[in-house]
């Protein structure tokens, strides 16, 4: 298993950062965000399955989600499935 690397931290914030700038200009209805949020975290975990790598990917979000609390699931989701898929 990959040794969690913090230098994904700096990545992710400035991540967080663009996003919100972005969110800022427009105004993002809630239940759309939650179903937006969902379709990704299913298709991100379709796609890991299909190369066996479903927990890695959910573990790996889990400890970004741990890192940083104000990460969004999908975007955990799919930071982590680009990590373990390079």
């Amino acid at each position: 298993m990959k040794k969690f690397n913090t230098s994904h931290l700096e990545d992710i914030r400035l991540y967080k950062k663009v996003k919100n700038v972005l969110n800022k200009k427009q105004a993002v209805d809630p239940v759309e965000d939650i179903y937006r949020s969902t379709a990704i975290v299913e298709s991100v975990l379709h796609d890991a399955c299909d190369l066996k790598i479903e927990t890695q990917v959910v573990t790996w979000a889990l400890n970004l989600m741990k890192q940083d609390p104000s990460i969004d699931i999908s975007d955990a989701m799919i930071m982590s499935y680009e990590t373990w898929v390079k």
